[in-house]
């Protein structure tokens, strides 16, 4: 690796960090939205995460190109600093170390606001099941006489 592609390396691991502190930041403000049930703060955060989620792509697709023009996409983050000029080495090794980091982070977060999304719905669930929202209301036609299953009690008696 020479000296000219370190600098590239470099400067695209300091975007990608920037980019997901970013992201880790605005993960944590929802996983602590949702813990607080803030449906309207979540509701109206759906376009950034959207926007977010587009970013990482493009992140990665222009990285991705960025490697295979400087001839280094077979190579792991942790030979990146390896293979780097001996002055350029400690700056890859601590990109590459918080970028690590941060997708770990990132990672574990999103683990832990699923499971608490799943356990929220799932006492939701129960809720419902309690209450018994879900099972079916007793509905009468306009002869006052109880519908069921479509038909009211008096067609049901004319039947038989």
């Amino acid at each position: 690796m020479d000296n000219r592609t370190a600098d590239a390396l470099i400067k695209c691991l300091e975007i990608e960090v920037d980019f997901y502190r970013e992201l880790t930041i605005f993960l944590m403000k929802k996983h602590t939205k949702i813990l607080a049930d803030d449906i309207n703060w979540l509701t109206d955060s759906l376009n950034d995460e959207q926007a977010y989620i587009m970013k990482s792509r493009s992140l990665e697709e222009k990285r991705l190109a960025l490697f295979r023009g400087l001839g280094i996409d077979d190579k792991k983050l942790t030979e990146l600093g390896e293979e780097a000029p001996e002055e350029y080495r400690p700056k890859i090794n601590m990109l590459t170390g918080q970028l690590a980091e941060l997708a770990s982070n990132i990672t574990e977060l999103n683990a832990q606001t699923t499971e608490i999304v799943k356990r929220k719905l799932d006492n939701q669930k129960e809720f419902v099941k309690r209450a018994g929202i879900l099972e079916k209301p007793e509905v009468y036609d306009k002869n006052a006489a109880k519908v069921q299953a479509g038909q009211s009690s008096a067609q049901v008696i004319r039947q038989i």
